[in-house]
């Protein structure tokens, strides 16, 4: 009977801790999807010219092909900025601090 009963008091134990620690994996997960999305906004014209708005201000572009190479690096100077790129036509990944955004030139 005692060992019944150290048995039970043991997994009891066991069992609590285990739902605390699933508790705090969820609490993290939540705060994740807390945090806002950028507001960047990437418009590309015809004429390969690349308008920039909402970034800040000398922060810097990064180009990349759609392997992962880097192609090229552009100043923003400006919160609305339009840059001209010389990209044939194709996908790319433009970066901007930590925004990443797909752009397809054509």
């Amino acid at each position: 009977m005692r060992k019944l009963l150290y048995c039970f008091f043991f997994l009891l134990t066991f069992s609590s801790q285990s739902v605390a620690w699933a508790q705090d994996g969820r609490k993290q997960e939540t705060a994740q999807k807390e945090q806002p999305s950028s507001t960047i906004v990437l418009t590309v014209s015809a004429d390969n010219q690349v308008r920039v708005q909402n970034a800040v201000p000398g922060s810097q572009m990064e180009v990349y092909n759609i392997v992962g190479v880097k192609l090229t690096t552009i100043r923003i100077d400006s919160t609305d900025a339009t840059v001209q790129v010389n990209l044939p036509k194709g996908y790319y990944i433009f970066k901007i601090g930590n925004v990443v955004r797909k752009v397809v030139i054509k």
